[in-house]
């Protein structure tokens, strides 16, 4: 499967709040806005997506995890807080972005929840992995 970062976010900015109806507020809703904009600004990044791809594939790490590690300087900030604490549903917002992505437009068959030790830091003790790629994924420019 070849696809562009461009379709990804086209397909994700679309089909989110309809295969997820209970995450709608997390796109619609000013006061999430700025966690669905880093989602949105991840899926736009080739390289960031590659190497969310390479840690889950080859690593088992929990995209949630590459994410909120990439972007914890940003999360501080969005929340005010020094260990960027995370409401309930905006961290099941952010792995149900990345569940939508890995699902339903990478089409891996299956996934795990795995330990992510982000206790301190988000306070996320889970995450999920994906796994069974139904087909070979290339990003594309």
């Amino acid at each position: 499967m070849i696809i562009t970062v461009d379709e990804i976010v086209q397909d994700t900015c679309e089909g989110f709040s309809k295969k997820y109806p209970h995450f709608k507020d997390f796109q619609n809703e000013e006061a999430y806005f700025p966690y669905w904009k880093l989602c949105v600004q991840a899926l736009q990044d080739r390289d960031l997506m590659g190497h969310i791809i390479f840690c889950n594939d080859l690593f088992g790490i929990p995209p949630v995890k590459t994410f909120l590690c990439y972007y914890a300087e940003d999360l501080k900030n969005i929340t005010g807080e020094e260990d960027a604490k995370l409401e309930d549903f905006v961290k099941k917002a952010i792995g149900a972005v990345w569940g939508y992505v890995f699902k339903s437009i990478f089409e891996y068959g299956g996934q795990k929840s795995v330990s992510v030790s982000l206790n301190k830091l988000f306070h996320v003790k889970t995450a999920t992995c994906y796994i069974k790629p139904q087909k070979k994924l290339v990003l594309a420019y």
